[in-house]
């Protein structure tokens, strides 16, 4: 029963890590995946294939390294698709589950749409209209005051596409956040100038390890059109975000 309540979320911790895995996810994943964001031409139309690696250090030099696969798509409508695979160790006997979340943004009908392989539900989030209630609930962020400078790293293939490199390099003063020592934070994002989009992004926190995510495959052209459907035989349970 318990690794049955622990599957049950996985779709939802999963996309957590991954956009911000897309933010450090899609940092985000899809996030610690917020990396994986960036400017992207919402028009154009894409599949691709993305990679995602993150090792940690500790302490006592042990190195922890996870890696996971990351299927995206776009059409020209501005529909976007994430389908997410990782191995995970969560058995009682140790025996390894692959673990498939999926995740479908349409902003034509104002929808977030998340499911996974583990389970047959799937979650249709509709979001309300910008300024209905963004600006009540709004709060001030506080951020960390950093010392950021910023690199240009040329141009270089990646996955067949032409990409303009950026490192920047962010410091955290000691005591900013109660460390002792400033804390250097170093990112080298590498851009598509044709599609707008990132396609290889390295980032390095000493706070949270070094993640790189890569486009490894890349095919231009619109996906089908079945990616952004809901497959049959879930349960949809829908709600509207806060």
């Amino acid at each position: 029963m318990h690794c049955s309540r622990s599957l049950s979320v996985l779709p939802v911790l999963l996309l957590a890590v991954s956009a911000a895995l897309s933010a450090q996810v899609m940092g985000r994943s899809f996030g610690e995946v917020a990396h994986i964001g960036g400017p992207q031409a919402n028009s154009v139309p894409y599949t691709l294939t993305r990679t995602s690696t993150i090792v940690r250090t500790l302490a006592n030099g042990t190195t922890i390294t996870n890696t996971f696969t990351v299927k995206e798509a776009r059409n020209s409508e501005g529909r976007s698709y994430s389908e997410m695979h990782e191995t995970l160790h969560i058995r009682a006997d140790g025996e390894p589950v692959d673990v498939v979340n999926y995740h479908v943004v349409d902003p034509v009908a104002r929808t977030n749409i998340n499911w996974g392989n583990r389970t047959k539900i799937a979650y249709v989030t509709h979001m309300t209209e910008p300024g209905t209630a963004d600006a009540v609930r709004q709060r001030p962020v506080v951020r960390p005051t950093m010392q950021v400078t910023r690199e240009d790293l040329g141009a270089r293939t990646i996955a067949g596409l032409e990409a303009k490199g950026t490192r920047t390099t962010s410091i955290i003063p000691a005591g900013d956040q109660g460390n002792d020592r400033p804390l250097t934070i170093v990112t080298d994002d590498w851009i598509s100038t044709q599609y707008h989009i990132p396609l290889l992004t390295i980032h390095d926190d000493p706070r949270s390890g070094k993640r790189t995510d890569e486009v490894t495959e890349f095919r231009p052209g619109g996906p089908d059109p079945a990616l952004f459907r809901i497959p049959e035989g879930y349960t949809v349970r829908e709600r509207t975000s806060d």
